[in-house]
């Protein structure tokens, strides 16, 4: 392929790259009309660099499907890196990719037909419902026309199959990834981002890192692995999840186990992530950018068996982790800490502000380091209760269980209600005047 060829279609995918192209001379070629719209500098400096900028104003005619700035960004190419022979040959298949011999223009587009780029791979086409797509890509502006042919704006770089990096790369040149690429490499799970796949990764940017207060440098240990690749991993799902297939109210399991939520309105969430770039292709999936930084759900501790409730010992250990519960009658409260620093009890005090246990009380023994105590609780109360070494401390807990209030049977009511049943005073006479007759009886038989 010639070389004026390669510069024009640079040049075409140069002048997508700012915005669509508003304003149009066609009586100038494609790269005069790309350098006119003042908003393809970086594109037009990368094609000169490249040797590509004559080809584009060869006499064609040529149709471009121009990519807009944003779509060029989030494609991940840094022009910078395209030092070399064959990294520009790569930077030149890429816009030729771009580029069809022949001026065609969005009336000749039908659904399902396909097009051979300049580079030699196939493009293809959708239209429906008045919008048209060239691979995965929309058209967002069409038939902008040059003396030497056609461009149609559209909102995404199109990719030679062949060339589509992975995702890490992809991720890497984009230049708003550093973090993710880094926290990848730290976690071990490069190789795994690079396999066969396919993968969607929802990607949060540097900006997204930073706000979340991720210090890479203090996850750098065992413990701290373990806990960047719970997070990495609850941004990746297994499989290809393109833009499309997503509804609102659509949940998917990440890799690490935890579901993902999904909601369609104005934009797409992730959870309470906004996708702000969908759909950028890799080799081995594709990538969804987003504002924040997944956190997956705090994993629940599993409870030991006969346990509906477990308390323990607070960081600081001189306190309950939990200090006011309210639970079912019939449910069972442990008490478990295991080789603590401090020796814990568990004595139960009749009232808020005692500092003594109540004899007769619930009592879990002498404090220790560990240890495993179980109530379960049978009826209306509220259970007071104290560490007894540290009360000082205000090592104190509640358990209100039910509604709190023990139920009391009044004996002076059941009193008073026995006395008042017909003939039950005259009973109690007679049987006292019985016995009164049968020890006297006694007695004088005794003289």
């Amino acid at each position: 392929m010639n070389n004026r060829v390669v510069t024009m279609t640079v040049l075409v995918i140069a002048s997508i790259l700012a915005s669509p192209v508003v304003v149009a001379d066609d009586t100038q070629d494609i790269p005069t009309n790309a350098q006119n719209t003042g908003a393809h500098d970086s594109l037009v400096a990368a094609l000169s660099h490249a040797g590509l900028v004559s080809a584009l104003q060869a006499d064609g005619p040529f149709t471009v499907f121009a990519p807009t700035d944003d779509a060029f960004a989030a494609a991940g190419i840094d022009l910078s890196t395209f030092d070399t022979d064959e990294e520009n040959a790569t930077l030149g298949d890429i816009l030729l990719y771009h580029v069809v011999s022949g001026a065609v223009a969005s009336s000749d587009v039908n659904d399902g037909m396909s097009a051979v780029a300049l580079n030699g791979d196939e493009l293809s086409f959708t239209v429906s419902d008045g919008s048209v797509m060239i691979n995965d890509a929309t058209v967002t502006s069409a038939d902008v026309m040059a003396s030497n042919g056609i461009i149609h704006v559209i909102d995404k770089v199109l990719m030679p199959p062949a060339d589509l990096g992975d995702i890490p790369t992809v991720a890497q040149g984009t230049g708003i990834h550093t973090s993710l690429v880094s926290a990848v490499v730290q976690a071990e799970l490069l190789t795994t981002l690079q396999g066969d796949g396919p993968f969607t990764v929802f990607a949060p940017t540097d900006d997204a890192f930073a706000a979340a207060g991720i210090d890479l440098a203090a996850l750098d240990n065992e413990e701290g692995k373990a806990t960047l690749t719970d997070i990495l991993l609850y941004h990746v799902v297994s499989g290809a999840v393109p833009s499309s297939a997503v509804t609102d109210g659509m949940s998917a399991t990440a890799v690490n186990g935890d579901d993902l939520s999904f909601a369609v309105g104005e934009g797409v969430m992730v959870n309470d992530a906004n996708v702000v770039l969908a759909d950028v292709p890799a080799s081995n999936g594709v990538i969804h950018v987003i504002d924040k930084v997944l956190m997956p759900p705090a994993d629940e501790p599993a409870l030991p068996e006969g346990c509906d409730y477990v308390i323990g010992v607070d960081d600081s250990g001189y306190a309950y982790d939990v200090t006011d519960l309210s639970i079912d009658v019939g449910q069972t409260v442990c008490w478990i800490w295991e080789d603590e620093s401090m020796a814990h009890n568990v004595a139960q005090v009749e009232n808020e502000g005692d500092t003594s246990r109540m004899l007769g009380g619930k009592y879990s023994g002498m404090s220790m380091t560990s240890v495993d105590y179980r109530v379960t609780f049978d009826e209306n109360q509220t259970f007071l209760y104290i560490c007894e070494p540290h009360v000082t401390m205000e090592m104190v807990g509640k358990v209100v269980v039910g509604t709190g209030i023990m139920e009391v049977v009044d004996e002076t009511d059941s009193n008073t209600d026995s006395n008042s049943v017909p003939g039950f005073t005259a009973g109690l006479s007679g049987i006292a005047l019985a016995a009164a007759v049968i020890m006297y009886g006694g007695r004088k038989s005794e003289l």
